[in-house]
């Protein structure tokens, strides 16, 4: 019986540390390779026939569009890794005709660094203290002045 729970016991332990995978954007289906087009003679009624919806749709540049997948991999309780990232861009001319296709991938991103800095407010800081004791003796507004009376 203690041979059985401890198997058991030691079962659960290496499942919670399987890998779990997500893919992220678009999903090539059954049957494609890559996401391609032929330049001057695709338009963007015939890519959006093949692929569907872009995942993006350039904010400057609204001839710009792009497809977007990626895949991610974590184990237990860590952060996930990015695996694998592609991204297809489909640039057209005024008059919707493909005029370049590019792919990017994982090896062609960059670390953007975030600035942690706050924005000062105006105002003092309050201590610990001051804030666990602060609201102590003072009375919620409208309690205490003259005038009527809801609900009478």
């Amino acid at each position: 019986m203690r041979r059985v729970l401890i198997m058991s016991l030691v079962g659960l332990a290496l499942q919670a540390c399987v890998s779990v995978r997500s893919n992220h954007g678009y999903v090539l289906e059954r049957g494609q390779d890559e996401l391609t087009a032929e330049i001057g003679l695709d338009t963007k009624e015939s890519v959006l026939a093949k692929y569907g919806e872009p995942s993006m749709i350039g904010t400057f540049d609204r001839n710009a569009w792009y497809y977007l997948n990626s895949s991610d991999a974590a184990r237990a309780f860590f952060k996930p890794k990015v695996q694998q990232r592609l991204v297809v861009s489909f640039h057209f001319d005024e008059a919707g005709q493909v005029t370049e296709v590019r792919e990017y991938d994982l090896a062609d991103g960059e670390d953007i660094k975030l600035v942690s800095r706050a924005t000062p407010t105006r105002g003092r800081e309050l201590n610990f203290w001051e804030q666990l004791f602060g609201n102590i003796g003072q009375l919620p507004a409208g309690i205490g002045q003259e005038g009527p009376v809801p609900g009478q």
